[in-house]
């Protein structure tokens, strides 16, 4: 007789509890892989350890280092992440859990990688024209298909790769910087449809367009958000880029018109001060005190006392537009101001 124990047969509730109990990245990823079972008992939205993480600023004694550092509110603790892939290789965009990292000796070869489970995705060799010697930052967007965007400051053009629902891109489509706020939508619909193709059946709207022109001065001042989740329907955020809160607001876009948002009910938002693209809409968490208070902004900043400077968590309620400074951050962390969104996916 077969004594041995079926582990994939443990009861539903006995797996969703061994979860709770998880601490460290390293047992989410072992546990998962046990097999399919134990993988859907780790559900994302039950866990603190699924909350908003801080990214670390990567300084040059550790820039092409194989570790990249976290911390997190929930658990009040730096997370050190050892990704052996990254050795050698530069942080160049972040978002929705992944990492965009470039090789330091090869400035057109640019991997994805999640930093939780270690999986690294070889992007396409990065156009030269665009980047050779001229370096590269952007964002990771999307929640099952990721769209990779990666500009720079001395080109007028924009790359962008498209990964998911049967779309692989074997190389970069390539957009002008000065449409992409006002059309990244449309892109991202396009490369859904047609892949290393999308540039054959772009219909750009003429420059001169009157609309074009208005919409393109309204997203000067406001951002799209990089990974919006919406309360109801299907509607679209905006928000304000937070270089002081008393710019900090958001809104709603209906039509060609933005609507200023007072209530967003049970969600928060996390933003990022210098991109937008990392600024994420998320439902509040009863295991993650820290951001408990609902319809509100949390964002980072300096905190000035007398001659103290130091880092500072802050919270903005929608609804009074009150401001409250909410937690004291380590002073040892090497702080920037890049939320990110860890995940198994």
């Amino acid at each position: 007789m077969d004594s041995s124990m079926d582990w994939a047969s443990l009861q539903a509730d006995l797996l969703y509890s061994i979860t709770r109990h998880l601490r460290e990245p390293e047992d989410f990823v072992r546990f998962r892989a046990v097999c399919p079972q134990w993988r859907s008992a780790v559900r994302h939205t039950d866990h603190a350890f699924f909350q908003p993480w801080i990214m670390a600023s990567r300084w040059h004694e550790d820039e092409y280092s194989e570790d990249v550092r976290f911390y997190s509110l929930s658990r009040e603790k730096a997370i050190k992440v050892c990704v052996p892939d990254m050795k050698g290789k530069r942080v160049a965009a972040s978002g929705s859990g992944h990492l965009v990292a470039i090789d330091k000796d090869d400035d057109l070869s640019a991997v994805l990688v999640n930093p939780l489970t270690g999986k690294i995705t070889m992007l396409p060799r990065l156009p030269e024209s665009i980047f050779h010697d001229k370096g590269a930052h952007g964002w990771v967007a999307g929640e099952g298909a990721i769209v990779v965007v990666l500009s720079n400051w001395l080109s007028e053009s924009t790359a962008l790769w498209y990964h998911g629902g049967g779309i692989n891109m074997d190389s970069w489509a390539v957009v002008p910087q000065r449409k992409l706020g006002l059309r990244m939508p449309y892109y991202v619909q396009m490369l859904a449809a047609h892949g290393d193709h999308m540039q054959k059946n772009l219909t750009e709207a003429d420059g001169d367009d009157e609309d074009a022109i208005v919409l393109q001065q309204f997203m000067q001042k406001v951002e799209v958000l990089g990974d919006s989740r919406p309360t109801s329907g299907n509607d679209l955020f905006r928000a304000t880029t937070p270089y002081h809160h008393e710019w900090f607001s958001l809104y709603r876009i209906v039509g060609k018109e933005n609507v200023l948002v007072h209530d967003i009910g049970d969600a928060v938002v996390v933003q990022s001060r210098a991109n937008c693209a990392r600024t994420y809409m998320i439902l509040g968490s009863q295991y993650f005190a820290t951001l408990s208070s609902k319809n509100s902004f949390y964002y980072l900043g300096k905190q000035f006392c007398h001659s103290d400077v130091y880092n500072a968590l802050y919270k903005k309620c929608l609804a009074s537009e009150q401001v409250t400074f909410m937690k004291r951050l380590p002073e040892d962390w090497k702080l920037c101001d890049e939320w990110f969104m860890p995940t198994l996916k």
